[in-house]
C-alpha cells in the first residue's frame, strides 16, 4: 500500500488543527471519511516498509477511522432505530437484517430483526478468556486466517488482525446492502523496494546508467549507490533514499524501464531474503441478501507474490462462537450429519475436520486408515437454547472443508467454520545414491474462483437440526428449483443386478481374460417376476455391467451391449417388460474412472495428473494394512476436461436405445481434479463440468439415479443410492443425526448401502434405521451360482446370490411399505432423540414413528415400545 506524501502532510495538518482547537471527539457517522494507512497514518516508513507510530499518532488514527460510502460520505446510523452494539456502526439494513461493523477492529455483527438476536463475528467477552494465551489470545480477534508456504518452503500463518488491522492496513467501503474491506497483510512495500539492494557492476552499467540520458539524473543515481569492488557489485545506500531523493530515483528507474522483472533478476542473483517482506492483499465482502447474510472472497482478486503458496484460508473462525455457560450443539456435515455438544470436554481427541464431497482421487493417497463417511452437503450450523444459524457454502464448496472444535483446548469457545484450499501440495522424495531429500510440490495454478458462505438465522421454534434442515431445504427450493415428489404407489425397492464381470481363466495353463455373465437380461426378468409375485412393488432396477465388457467397462464414449447378456435385443425385451410392469430401469455407467484395460482410453491425453505430474492411478486398498495394492494393475482417473466429449458420445448412442432412466455410478459420489501443469482443473472447475453433464443427461432421460448424493446433483436426480445413513463416528462428535434425510425426504428418493452388502447384515437393525430415516430398501443381487465369483476381484459379492435374500426382502418390504408407503411425498418435519437408543421421527402430516434399538422394552409417554421394535402413531396405529 503506497503512502502518498501530500495526503500524509494534509492529514497531519488537519490533526494538528483539531488538537489545537481542543476537538478530539469522533465525527458523526454522517461525516465519515475513508481510512487507509497511507491517508491517515502520518508515520514515517521504515526500511522494511512498515510504519511505526507514536502513541499520539495511533490515538489520532483510531479516532478518525471511518467508512467510505458509494461515492459520498454516508452512514445508515439514522435509518435503524435499534441501538448498535457497543463500538459498532450500522452499515447496511433491510427488512430482515442489520449489519454492523467496528471500524477500528473490522469485526462485524448481524442482527436478526425477526428474532431480535445479534450474531457476532468474534466473541464479545474474549478479553476474559482465561485459557487462551499468546497467539491463541490474539486469534480471537480475527475474521480470517491464512496458512501458506514461503519461498523457502517454511509453513507460516497470517491473519487479518495481527498482520493487517493492528497496522492499520485496510480500507473499508460501504456497498449496496453491505460492506467491502480490503486487507493488506504483512509488511507493506515502500517505494524503495523498487530499487535493488545489490546489483552487479555489469548490470549497473548496462541496465541502469547506459539508459539514463540526462547527466544530472545519472549523477543522482550514482551517488546513491556504493561500489563494492571486492564483490564487483553496487550496494544501495539506504540512508540516502529519503524524501525528494527517493522520489527522483524511483521516477528515473520507472522512466528507463527498470521493472519488477528486472528487480527479480537482481534479487535472485544475490539471494535477497524477501520472506520477511511478504505482502498479501485480500478483499472481503459482507452483504445482506434478503433473510440471509453472505460473506464473499473473490480468490482471483487475492494479490500475493508468486513465490508464496497459500495453502488454506479459514473464514470467520469465531462466528457465533458459544461459551462455557451456553447449552446447545454444533451441526457438522459428517455423513448423514453429526452433533458436537457444546463443552463436551473432548479436548483429548483431534478437532473435527472433514473435506466436502470426499477425497480427490487426483491427490495421492497411499494409505487410507479410517473409513470416513463422506460429507455430501456443504453446510454447518449452531443451535443455542433459543436461537441458531445454518451456514451454506454456496461457492468454493468443492475446495472447502468444515472445521469445528470444543471449548477448553485453545480457548473457552465452541466453534465451527469453513476453510478453503487454494494450493494443494504433495511431497516428493528425491534420491541420489545413499542420500534422499523430501520436497514439496504445489499445484501449478491456485484456486481462483469465488468463495461465498451464506448464513441463515433461526428463532427459538426453528432452533434444532430439524429446523436447520428445513432452512437448507427452503434454500435449495429457492436457489436450485428443487421440486417435491409426486404421489407414488408405495416405498421404492432398489435392486442392483450385476450383469457381467471380468474373470481370469486358463487354457492349457496359459492365463487369459474372460467375461463372466452373472445376470443375463432373461435372468433379470426372471428375478423381477419373482419379486412381483411376492408382493414387491415400485421396483427401481439398477443394472450394472451391461455394456462394453461388463462392470469395469471400456470408455463409455460409445455403447456396445454385451452379447453374453443377450445383446441389444435382450435389453429391448427387458425394457419392454419393465415398462409393462411399471418398473423403473436404470442401466449403469461410470464416467470419472476407468478400469485397467479400458479400450478407447488414451492415458496420456485423457487421464488426470497428480501434482507431481504423474498419471493419477486408481488402486484397490488392502484390508490388511489399509495401503494401496500397487501390485494390481491400476485404473485411472478421467480428466474432467475429457468428460464432455465422452458424455456426448455416450448420449448419442443411449438415445437410440430409447431408455427413460440412467444410473451415473460415480458422478454423484466422486469429484476429482486434474493437476496437469499445462491446464490445471481444480475441484470447483471440475464440479462445474460435472453439473453441465448432469444438465445434458437430464434433458435426455426422465429419471437419473446417482450414488452418494453430493449436493450439486440434487437439482437433476430423483434417486440416490448408497446415501449416508449414519456418520463416521469421529471421537469428538456426540451423536449421528439424519440431517441428509431431513433435507431430502419428500423431494428425492434415497436409500443407504445394500442391506445384504453391509458390514452388519442384521436386517432388524437395517429395518429400524430405514423407519427412522425414511429410507427405502436396497439389495445387490446376481443370478449365477456364487461359485462364479471365485478367483475374481469381486469377492465382496459373495453374499449377493438373490436366492438367499428374496424371501426375507419381500417380507421386509411389505412391512416397511405398510408404515412408510403413504408418506413418500411428505417431508420429515422433525427428528429427535428421546433417550439412549430411542428416536422419534415425525412426518409432514403428523405420522410419528418411534424406534427402539435397545435390547429391552421402553415406555415413552405411556406407550410401550418393545425391544428392537417400533411404534407408529399419528395417522395410523400399530
Amino acid at each position: 500500500m503506497k503512502r502518498r506524501l501530500s495526503i500524509v502532510v494534509a492529514a497531519a495538518l488537519i490533526g494538528c488543527l483539531l488538537i489545537s482547537q481542543g476537538t478530539h471527539s469522533v465525527e458523526s457517522a454522517s461525516e465519515a471519511v475513508s481510512k487507509t494507512s497511507s491517508e491517515i497514518d502520518p508515520a514515517p516508513v521504515s526500511e522494511s516498509g512498515m510504519g511505526s507510530r507514536t502513541e499520539e499518532e495511533a490515538s489520532y488514527s483510531s479516532d478518525t477511522r471511518r467508512i467510505v460510502g458509494n461515492g459520498a460520505e454516508s452512514s445508515i446510523a439514522d435509518q435503524t432505530q435499534e441501538a448498535a452494539p457497543e463500538g459498532m456502526e450500522a452499515v447496511a439494513e433491510n427488512e430482515f437484517l442489520v449489519l454492523y461493523v467496528n471500524p477500528d477492529t473490522t469485526e462485524i455483527a448481524v442482527q436478526d430483526k425477526k428474532n431480535n438476536a445479534i450474531w457476532y463475528s468474534n466473541p464479545q467477552d474474549r478479553e476474559e478468556d482465561a485459557i487462551a494465551t499468546g497467539y491463541n489470545k490474539a486469534k480471537l480477534n480475527v475474521q480470517f486466517e491464512l496458512s501458506y508456504f514461503d519461498s523457502s518452503g517454511n509453513s507460516m500463518k497470517y491473519d487479518n488482525y495481527t498482520h493487517s488491522v493492528q497496522n492499520g492496513q485496510f480500507v473499508m467501503e460501504k456497498k449496496d446492502d453491505g460492506l467491502s474491506i480490503v486487507y493488506t497483510l504483512g509488511e507493506v512495500k515502500s517505494d524503495m523496494d523498487a530499487i535493488p539492494k545489490y546489483i552487479s557492476e555489469e548490470r549497473f552499467q548496462t541496465v541502469i546508467l547506459d539508459k539514463i540520458e540526462d547527466p544530472k539524473d545519472k549523477r543522482e543515481v550514482e551517488k546513491r549507490f556504493k561500489h563494492d569492488e571486492k564483490n564487483k557489485r553496487y550496494e544501495r545506500r539506504d540512508s540516502s533514499f529519503k524524501g525528494v531523493g527517493l522520489s527522483k530515483v524511483t521516477q528515473i528507474f520507472d522512466h528507463i524501464g527498470y521493472n519488477e522483472e528486472q528487480r527479480a533478476i537482481d534479487e535472485e542473483a544475490y539471494g535477497e531474503a524477501t520472506a520477511g517482506n511478504v505482502s498479501i492483499e485480500i478483499p472481503l465482502q459482507y452483504q445482506l441478501d434478503g433473510e440471509r447474510f453472505t460473506v464473499t472472497i473473490a480468490a482471483e482478486n487475492i494479490v500475493y507474490p508468486e513465490t508464496l503458496k497459500i495453502q488454506s484460508l479459514s473464514l470467520l473462525p469465531f462466528f457465533g462462537a458459544s461459551g462455557l455457560t451456553d447449552e446447545g450443539y454444533t451441526l457438522v456435515p459428517d455423513g448423514s450429519g453429526s452433533l458436537i455438544r457444546f463443552n463436551n470436554g473432548k479436548t483429548y481427541v483431534n478437532p473435527f475436520r472433514t473435506t466436502l464431497y470426499g477425497s480427490d482421487s487426483a491427490i495421492s493417497q497411499p494409505m487410507k486408515i479410517q473409513k470416513e463417511v463422506a460429507a455430501r452437503l456443504p453446510v454447518f450450523g449452531m443451535k443455542y437454547e433459543d436461537k441458531g444459524f445454518l451456514a451454506v457454502i454456496q461457492k468454493g464448496d468443492a475446495v472447502a472443508a468444515v472445521e469445528a472444535d470444543v471449548s477448553g483446548r485453545l480457548n473457552v469457545y465452541n466453534t465451527v467454520n469453513p476453510s478453503f484450499t487454494l494450493h494443494n501440495q504433495e511431497e516428493v522424495t528425491l534420491t541420489n545414491g545413499w542420500r534422499s531429500n523430501t520436497v514439496k510440490r504445489f499445484q501449478a495454478e491456485p484456486f481462483r474462483g469465488d468463495i461465498v458462505v451464506s448464513y441463515g438465522f433461526l428463532g427459538a421454534e426453528e432452533a434444532s437440526y430439524s429446523g436447520m434442515a428445513e432452512n437448507y431445504r427452503n434454500y435449495l427450493i429457492q436457489q436450485t428449483k428443487l421440486t417435491k415428489l409426486g404421489e407414488e404407489e408405495g416405498v421404492p425397492f432398489y435392486v442392483e443386478l450385476v450383469g457381467g464381470i471380468p474373470k481370469r481363466k486358463f487354457f492349457l495353463g496359459i492365463p487369459y481374460n474372460s467375461y463372466e455373465p452373472l445376470t443375463t437380461f432373461d435372468q433379470a426378468e426372471s428375478i423381477l417376476t419373482q419379486m412381483l409375485d411376492m408382493g414387491i412393488g415400485n421396483i427401481k432396477l439398477r443394472y450394472k455391467g451391461w455394456f462394453n465388457e461388463g462392470i469395469n467397462h471400456h470408455l463409455p464414449k460409445s455403447i456396445a451391449v454385451d452379447k453374453k447378456l443377450g445383446g441389444k435385443k435382450g435389453l429391448e425385451e427387458l425394457k419392454a417388460y419393465a415398462n409393462t410392469n411399471h418398473i423403473s430401469l436404470f442401466p449403469d455407467a461410470a464416467f470419472l474412472e476407468t478400469g485397467p484395460d479400458a479400450d478407447g482410453f488414451k492415458k496420456s491425453k485423457q487421464a488426470s495428473r497428480l501434482i507431481t505430474g504423474k498419471l493419477a492411478p486408481v488402486y484397490p486398498y488392502r484390508i490388511a494394512d489399509f495401503r494401496q495394492d500397487d501390485e494390481q494393475e491400476p485404473g485411472y482417473v478421467v480428466s474432467p476436461k475429457s468428460l464432455p466429449g465422452i458424455m456426448d458420445g455416450f448420449l448419442a448412442d443411449y438415445r437410440k436405445l430409447g431408455l427413460n432412466g440412467v444410473s451415473l455410478r460415480d458422478m454423484g459420489s466422486q469429484l476429482n481434479s486434474d493437476f496437469n501443469r499445462s491446464e490445471v482443473i481444480d475441484r470447483e472447475e471440475a464440479k462445474g463440468i460435472v453439473v453441465k453433464q448432469l444438465e445434458q443427461v437430464s434433458g435426455t432421460v426422465s429419471e437419473i439415479l446417482v450414488e452418494g448424493g453430493n449436493a450439486y446433483t440434487a437439482p437433476y436426480t430423483q434417486h440416490i443410492v448408497n446415501a449416508p445413513i449414519t456418520s463416521s463416528g469421529f471421537n469428538i462428535t456426540d451423536e449421528s443425526v439424519p440431517f441428509f434425510q431431513l433435507v431430502y425426504h419428500g423431494y428425492i428418493h434415497y436409500t443407504g448401502s445394500a442391506w445384504n452388502m453391509a458390514e452388519d447384515q442384521d436386517n432388524t437393525l437395517n429395518f429400524l434405521k430405514a423407519l427412522e430415516t425414511g429410507a427405502a430398501l436396497h439389495y445387490t443381487w446376481f443370478y449365477a451360482d456364487s461359485s462364479a465369483i471365485k478367483m475374481t476381484e469381486f469377492d465382496e459379492l459373495y453374499s449377493a446370490d438373490y436366492r438367499n435374500w428374496i424371501d426375507e426382502a419381500a417380507q421386509k418390504y411389505q412391512e416397511l411399505n405398510g408404515v412408510l408407503g403413504d408418506v413418500q411425498a411428505q417431508t420429515m418435519k422433525d427428528h429427535r432423540k428421546l433417550a439412549d437408543g430411542i428416536y422419534q421421527t415425525t412426518f409432514e402430516q403428523g405420522k410419528t414413528i418411534v424406534v427402539n434399538y435397545n435390547d429391552r422394552a421402553v415406555i415413552v409417554d405411556g406407550i410401550t415400545v418393545e425391544a428392537k421394535n417400533y411404534w407408529v402413531g399419528g395417522e395410523s396405529q400399530r
